[in-house]
């Protein structure tokens, strides 16, 4: 039987083996060493990214599309100028009364050829008594005034009442007949204190009345 086989190495070597050896070692490492290293693989940079949370309502907000822009303001004209207003007229001025310095019914009453009308006037109540010496001294005045009036009849309340105040009596629509026509008279007597006599007086003359007024009136065509 054949024991076993031990091999056992030499601590020796071959001086051709080991000079060998380490030429082909150092030409690798200078192989190795004149070889360019590989480069080095990019890294990519990381993409970065901002979130925003938004509320339902900044959503829809930001889906909405854009408002359409707003046309630009059209150029108002100037206002004109106003236009100065003509000046108003004055409003027309009643005409003045006219007031006579001279009272005229007692020297007409004086007249022997009024002896009838003093006899008349001696009959009336004291306030008609001093209605009828205004009537007479209107009718006096107004002949005075305009010589182509002929007044023969007064009626103190034709168009309105007269007011008897005391001793004065204003007659704001009072009439007067000259001439077969009748006209708007207006007159304010001022008599005495005992009512017996005219002691003031103020009268305005106006236009013919309408003759199909005169009925109307109280204003008879003939005396």
């Amino acid at each position: 039987m054949r024991g076993p086989v031990v091999v056992t190495l030499r601590g020796e070597a071959s001086p051709w083996g080991i000079s060998t050896s380490v030429a082909l070692h150092a030409l690798l490492a200078a192989m190795l060493a004149l070889m360019p290293l590989p480069k080095r693989p990019k890294r990519l940079d990381e993409e970065r990214m901002s979130v925003d949370i938004l509320t339902p309502q900044q959503f829809e907000a930001s889906t909405r599309p854009p408002p359409a822009p707003a046309p630009p303001p059209e150029a108002q004209a100037p206002a004109p100028a106003p236009t100065p207003s003509a000046p108003r007229p004055a409003p027309p001025t009643a005409p003045a009364m006219i007031r006579p310095t001279e009272m005229l019914s007692a020297k007409t009453l004086a007249d022997p050829r009024s002896r009838q009308a003093r006899a008349d006037l001696a009959t009336f109540a004291s306030d008609e008594r001093m209605v009828q010496l205004c009537n007479l001294e209107a009718m006096d005045q107004i002949r005075q005034w305009r010589a182509d009036f002929r007044p023969e009849r007064v009626v103190p309340y034709a168009t309105a009442e007269e007011k008897v105040s005391g001793t004065t009596i204003s007659a704001e629509g009072a009439a007067f007949r000259s001439r077969r026509n009748w006209y708007n008279l207006k007159f304010k007597c001022q008599l005495a204190r005992d009512g017996e006599s005219v002691i003031g007086f103020e009268f305005l003359v106006g236009d013919p009345v309408a003759r199909e007024k005169w009925d109307e009136f109280g204003l008879p065509a003939v005396h």
